[in-house]
């Protein structure tokens, strides 16, 4: 209506099913951050924030405000405490895997993501279609068995490519519906870079920032395959990774390229880093680093910067390092204290490439029980680890200027999409967390969040999960059930169906047949025995041997008498 109370549109007003209201009920707590205040940092490590802009002052005014200088830093310092430069003053949790999150892309535009986990699945989230339930619109199950432990999507964001712990890469497209699955390689043959495919499980892909149909993808097999899509029956260049370990064959755990597409980075399960020229023949490495990290751990994640002099990785010895792509003798800095037990941890960088953030594992890793990796979970129990954390580092020291409490598991994936300005994390327990601010955060999660959920229908049972009364099976009332008595006291026992019960298998559709086949004993039965025990004391009486009576021959028997042993002589 207007100001004259007149109908500013005619037909039925659709009510619109956004709150507002429901942003204030995300709002993180304080105590869920750790920040380092300027006071207490050195220059270096400070966080180099923006100060809020004031408006100029006229001529009357008093100008004599050096005094509150102290005063007003303060001021300043808690405005940005509350989320001003970072997108975390608010969050929101997306829980449907049931194990860790192992593998989190999102399409360039910010409105999908994509999520893998050790529960062999792989889920779809649209921002734009979801309501404030947090639900996915698609799932499935990319490997049977095998647990995923890489998602992408393409630089386009038409295609997703998911690796798994099979060593065949395979292609979705946005919307999950499969595309492609490439070739394995033969396991016999000795030298892989005569084979077409993969022979050991895929570790990750990478798709090329340039090129739109090529992708990298390594594997335990040591070897960086590089395929095209339209060409799934073999890899197009094979780059075999040479290890002074014993054997000469090594663990390739990540893989990644520059930002221009000419440089190959990889980390392997022996400590080293390698780099090669996109354009060379792959023979050796044109950079290579031995022991960047502690042999035998994970370095689960290699990135470069956008210009592509520096490189950063996160080893499975809790550091994360900075390296310059020309010199990669001794790192440009090294972080600590920075555990990480599960094999797919990662690191980004901020969208102003000023900050590097990864996460760290807690108590509970959810990592196989009885592996090394769970006396690393105990170890930091004891040590008083309080679960997993975003950790904010400079780029330039890697100094720490904020740590985020997630949750008492590991936090496992982090991401930071520059579109929409908003981190998405993914931890131990299979929840997905996504931080965003309202001020400077642009769609994604804010889309979401103010939508209220659909009202269920009384009769809407496409989630039995989602249920939020009790399930009535047909007879479960009392007043619907035999009264058979107590059995030890001489009441009837009741019939035993389906899978047993108490001891007694029950009676299933074939158990009568197969019973009547145990007990078969027709041929070992003795014909005649078998009629005789059917026979009574009188002749006429007997059912089966009355027939016999009349036609019977009548005996006739030998009465003499038996000889003795001394007639028999003569």
């Amino acid at each position: 209506m207007d100001e004259n109370g007149l109908p500013i549109a005619f037909g039925k007003v659709a009510k619109s099913k956004v709150d507002a209201s429901r942003i204030a009920s995300t709002k993180r707590a304080a105590e869920q951050e750790t920040i380092l205040p300027p006071a207490q940092s050195t220059s270096s490590s400070a966080v180099e924030l923006e100060k809020p802009r004031r408006a100029p002052q006229s001529d009357d005014e008093d100008e004599d405000e050096d005094d509150d200088d102290e005063g007003e830093d303060a001021e300043d310092w808690v405005q940005q405490r509350d989320g001003d430069d970072l997108p975390v003053s608010h969050e929101i949790v997306m829980k449907d895997h049931a194990k860790t999150i192992s593998a989190l892309s999102l399409d360039p535009s910010g409105g999908r993501v994509a999520s893998g986990s050790y529960d062999y699945e792989i889920k779809l989230w649209d921002f734009g279609g979801m309501n404030s339930s947090f639900k996915p619109f698609r799932s499935w199950e990319c490997n049977e068995g095998h647990q995923v432990h890489d998602v992408q999507f393409s630089v386009r964001g038409d295609a997703i490519l998911a690796a798994t712990g099979s060593n065949q890469a395979k292609l979705y497209d946005r919307d999950g519906v499969e595309t492609c699955v490439f070739v394995k390689g033969d396991m016999y043959i000795r030298d892989l870079r005569h084979t077409d495919g993969h022979v050991a499980a895929l570790t990750a892909v990478a798709w090329h920032p340039k090129n739109y149909s090529l992708f990298l993808s390594a594997s335990a097999d040591s070897t960086i395959r590089l395929w095209d899509v339209a060409n799934k029956r073999k890899s197009k260049s094979v780059i075999v990774v040479k290890s002074k370990d014993r054997g000469g064959k090594t663990k390739v755990s990540a893989c990644a390229w520059s930002a221009d597409g000419k440089t190959i980075g990889a980390a392997c399960e022996d400590g080293a880093v390698h780099l090669w020229s996109a354009s060379s023949n792959f023979a050796r490495p044109n950079a290579s680093v031995e022991g960047a990290h502690e042999k035998g751990t994970t370095t689960s994640s290699i990135v470069f910067t956008s210009d592509g002099r520096q490189l950063a990785t996160r080893g499975g010895d809790g550091t994360v390092k900075l390296w310059d792509a020309r010199a990669m003798k001794k790192p440009l800095f090294t972080a600590t204290n920075l555990p990480s037990l599960n094999p797919e941890a990662n690191l980004v960088f901020s969208p102003d490439e000023k900050y590097v953030l990864t996460g760290t594992a807690g108590s509970h890793a959810g990592v196989l029980a009885g592996a090394a990796e769970e006396e690393k979970a105990k170890e930091l129990e004891k040590n008083g680890g309080v679960g997993g954390k975003v950790v904010v580092m400079k780029r330039e020291g890697l100094e720490v200027v904020r740590e985020m409490n997630i949750s008492p598991f590991s936090v496992v994936k982090v991401l930071w999409h520059p579109s929409i300005n908003q981190i998405v994390t993914g931890s131990s327990d299979g929840s997905i967390h996504v931080l965003y601010s309202p001020l400077t955060s642009l769609k994604g999660a804010t889309l979401a969040v103010t939508k209220a959920p659909k009202a269920r229908a009384a009769d809407d049972f496409a989630s039995a999960t989602s249920l939020d009364r009790p399930i009535i099976t047909p007879h479960s009332l009392p007043m619907f059930k035999d009264d058979y008595g107590d059995p030890s006291a001489g009441g009837r026992v009741p019939p035993v169906v389906g899978q047993g019960k108490g001891g007694r298998i029950g009676a299933a559709a074939t158990q009568h047949v197969v019973q009547g086949l145990v007990r078969d004993d027709l041929r070992t039965q003795d014909p005649r025995e078998a009629l005789l025990k059917y026979a009574t004391a009188s002749v006429e009486d007997n059912e089966w041997t009355s027939a016999w009576t009349k036609t019977q021959p009548k005996p006739v028997f030998d009465l003499r008498p038996e000889p003795t042993e001394e007639e028999k002589k003569k």
